[in-house]
């Protein structure tokens, strides 16, 4: 008898359990904050809708003005570095030209230096009768003076380390040996003023004096090559 009468002692208990249970769940569904859109009207619900979307595109609008303006600035600056990288390459052209690094075509001057085709010199002296390195640097030197703006003895383009030298009876030019005839090429020299430099008019009356053969004549077309050797300074050292 007794354990039948625990287990209906047991019962009233446990219902009474679950009643508790169930009522705390209430209560905490009740103790929960409700949302206040919820108690509204749906246009009013739409209302609000619409005016956080309107906050929103007002946002991104602005996002996009700044977007805009960064890539206008972008932009910007980009086009003042094609234009810095455009001013660097001309100067580079500009300066590659005048260290003879480019080829070159224009009008000027032909100069054309060669011995003479006398046997004896009038004055005795064998050396009277060749064209010697002093003769073609004089010529080079007019032509620099005459408005040459690049210069070729032998298709060997001249640059600021070029120098001509006599070995014997023949000239030694950037490394490499020539003998006469010497024609000198200036893209840009004037006729007139290279006749008039004063050692031109010494160098003609050599010529006629001992035979040497000195011929200038005016071209259209004179193409030089770029100089092909090393610009590198072995000595020179910057000023500081």
């Amino acid at each position: 008898m007794l354990p039948g009468f625990r287990r209906g002692r047991l019962r009233p208990l446990v219902t009474l359990g679950t009643a508790g249970v169930g009522f705390l769940l209430a209560l905490t569904l009740l103790a929960r904050p409700a949302d206040p859109e919820s108690r509204l009207p749906r246009n009013y619900r739409l209302a609000g809708l619409i005016e956080r979307q309107q906050r929103d595109t007002v946002a991104l609008r602005r996002e996009v003005q700044d977007l805009r303006r960064r890539v206008r600035q972008l932009s910007t600056e980009g086009a003042d570095r094609r234009h810095d990288v455009s001013a660097r390459k001309s100067d580079l052209e500009a300066a590659s030209l005048l260290a003879g690094l480019v080829p070159v075509r224009g009008a000027g001057l032909k100069v054309t230096l060669d011995d003479s085709t006398l046997n004896e010199a009038p004055s005795g002296d064998v050396n009277d009768l060749v064209i010697h390195s002093q003769d073609v640097q004089a010529v080079v030197n007019a032509l620099w003076r005459a408005g040459a703006e690049a210069i070729g003895i032998n298709g060997q383009r001249l640059v600021s380390t070029s120098a001509v030298l006599c070995v014997g009876n023949t000239l030694l030019l950037n490394g490499t040996v020539h003998s006469p005839p010497y024609v000198v090429s200036a893209v840009g020299a004037d006729r007139a003023r290279f006749d008039a430099d004063p050692l031109v008019k010494q160098l003609k009356d050599a010529a006629v004096s001992f035979g040497l053969r000195v011929a200038v004549a005016r071209e259209t077309a004179l193409e030089l090559p770029a100089f092909s050797g090393t610009t590198k300074l072995q000595y020179a050292r910057p000023l500081r």
